[in-house]
Order: C-alpha cells, then sequence, then structure tokens
C-alpha cells in the first residue's frame, strides 16, 4: 500500500519541479530578451530609432509579470502538494532526486514552518 502511494506521488513530484524550473528559465530567458533589445539600440552603426523595440518590450515587460504570476501560483500548489504528501503519510519518503518543497504555512499566515526535508527509505 505504501509502495503504491509512493509509485503514485513520484511522477506529481517530478513534475511539479519540471514546471517550476521551466517558468524560472522562462523568466531568466525573458529577462535576456529584452536586455538583447535594449542593447542593439545602443549598438553603435545600427541606426535603430530610440523607441526602436519599444512596443515588444512593453508586452514582454507584462507577459514576464504573468509568468511571475504563474510562478507564485505553482508554488503555492507545490504547498497544497506537499501537505498532501504528509496527509497520505508520505512524509519521510524520499520521492527521487532531492526536491527542495516550498515552506509548510504555520498557524498564522505570516509565520513559516520548517520546511520539509528528504529522507531516504529503507
Amino acid at each position: 500500500m505504501l509502495n503504491q502511494r509512493i509509485e503514485a506521488a513520484r511522477p506529481i513530484a517530478q513534475k511539479i519541479h519540471e514546471v517550476e524550473k521551466s517558468l524560472n528559465l522562462t523568466m531568466v530567458q525573458m529577462g535576456e530578451l529584452m536586455s538583447s533589445i535594449a542593447a542593439a539600440r545602443l549598438a553603435p552603426g545600427t541606426r535603430f530609432s530610440l523607441t526602436a523595440g519599444m512596443d515588444a518590450s512593453e508586452k514582454l515587460i507584462s507577459a514576464a509579470a504573468q509568468t511571475a504570476r504563474c510562478y507564485r501560483e505553482v508554488v503555492e500548489a507545490h504547498g497544497h502538494l506537499a501537505e498532501d504528501r504528509e496527509d497520505a503519510g508520505l512524509r519521510a519518503v524520499s520521492l527521487g532526486d532531492v526536491f527542495e518543497c516550498p515552506p509548510a504555512q504555520a498557524e498564522g499566515k505570516d509565520q513559516i514552518a520548517a520546511p520539509l526535508r528528504v529522507v531516504e527509505s529503507a
């Protein structure tokens, strides 16, 4: 029974971390793209107008803000999954590679409990 719960939870743990990683990578790439647009305007001899790429930059800023909000929502979902994992009796079970979970919420919204730690199962 425990092994079945572990096997059911393992792909969820792997996917939530992949989603978090991909959203972080997206934010990095968006920042690099915006930086490249600004650098192109400053490059000697390019003769770009002072406002070249501004409409695109504004859209990218909006998209980056939405991505950051999306990332926050995924991290909050991860926290809920960590609570569900404990409720399922999987608190001290490793789900593969060392995955860091967001801190569980304590009684008060501003209080944060100690982070969960991955422990290898016997």
